[in-house]
């Protein structure tokens, strides 16, 4: 496939910069694109890395004017402009439309049009699959269970009974939707099992990565909300609330009944212990136990979780103690010395006659 720089430029709503007739086969990184592919450069420092490279034509932001003679695309955001130009040059193939034959489907299931079923996939009964969504070879999905329009379900993904999900979710291969929540009362000797009885309710434009769990409400329903994405291994507990456009990275961990804000991000192998609220925006780092609120907008780090500012202090701090201490041992052998001294004075200062 192949498009001119003119071309390119008026999909993006951008502004032209040299030839347009350049052609442009791709586009590639910084330090990998070839003669007739195009890159991005987010700010002067990256901006003379593309200029000493190959690239035919480099995405900038509007900002940067002087390309020294190079050909390229002015932009608000050129990350932005390269991910969308990525689809461009490379669309997925289209889902091949129908039930495969080997596939088993339950009783009052309705497809609309432009489905796709895969090979051993299992659907359970009263399911209804929304237009031109697609599931994968080995995909469960179990009884009463919605999926909206242009969904697309991995290989391997299982869904478990009366979970809802939205228009465009796209949810990758081994993740379970809807399994039991973790519940359990301990009784004469034994932990009896709390009975999950709840449901999960995923909203448009999620993504969910690769062996996601996201377990099922023990009453009433596991919520993640609209335009959330969340990488892979990450534990989704029964009746958290997970807000709009919230980012979770890999191993994230989130004990059960926890709410997260609208905006927030969490780093990866983050923990969330039971009932604690993170309010919208709020910032979590990597490896973090939050153990308590995070107020809206709030940056927090460490073990536990604390104020990102107070955090780095205090690890500073850490970073001084072996020195501190070295001098602590320098300063107690001082004291010692002093003691002795003093001591020998009093001795000497006894045994001596005052003279009168």
């Amino acid at each position: 496939m192949e498009q001119t720089l003119a071309e390119l430029c008026e999909q993006l709503h951008g502004e032209l910069i040299g030839d347009g007739s350049t052609i442009i086969r791709g586009v590639n990184a910084l330090d990998e694109a070839e003669a007739d592919e195009l890159t991005f450069a987010e700010d002067s420092q990256r901006l003379a890395q593309a200029l000493a490279g190959h690239a035919a034509a480099i995405l900038v932001p509007t900002d940067i004017r002087d390309l020294r003679g190079r050909s390229g695309i002015r932009v608000s955001n050129p990350k932005l402009a390269f991910a969308l130009l990525l689809e461009v040059f490379h669309p997925e193939a289209p889902s091949s439309v129908g039930v495969h034959p080997t596939a088993v489907l339950g009783k009052n299931v309705h497809l609309d049009e432009h489905v796709s079923i895969g090979a051993h996939a299992v659907i359970g009964n009263d399911v209804s699959v929304g237009w031109g969504s697609s599931l994968a070879a080995g995909v469960a999905i179990g009884d009463g269970v919605t999926i909206g329009k242009r969904c697309v379900l991995d290989p391997n993904v299982v869904v478990y009974r009366q979970t809802q999900i939205g228009d465009h979710v796209l949810i990758h291969a081994g993740t379970v939707i809807g399994g039991d929540g973790f519940g359990y009362v301990f009784h004469n000797g034994a932990h009896v099992k709390v009975p999950q009885v709840g449901n999960v309710v995923i909203e448009d434009d999620v993504e969910i990565g690769c062996n996601v769990c996201v377990d099922r409400a023990t009453i009433g329903s596991t919520v993640i909300r609209q335009g959330t994405k969340i990488d892979n291994l990450v534990q989704i507990a029964h009746n958290d609330r997970i807000g709009k456009h919230v980012m979770l990275a890999g191993q994230v961990g989130l004990s059960g009944s926890v709410t997260v804000g609208d905006y927030t991000v969490m780093g990866g192998k983050a923990g969330v212990v039971d009932h604690v609220q993170i309010g919208e925006r709020a910032q979590v780092g990597a490896a973090s136990v939050v153990t308590k609120t995070v107020k809206a907008g709030e940056a927090v780090w460490g073990y536990p979780a604390r104020a990102l500012r107070n955090a780095k202090h205090q690890m500073a701090a850490i970073a001084r103690l072996p020195a501190m201490a070295r001098s602590l041992a320098r300063l107690v052998v001082r004291m010692r010395q002093s003691e002795e001294r003093i001591g020998r004075l009093e001795e000497r200062a006894r045994s001596t006659p005052s003279k009168r």
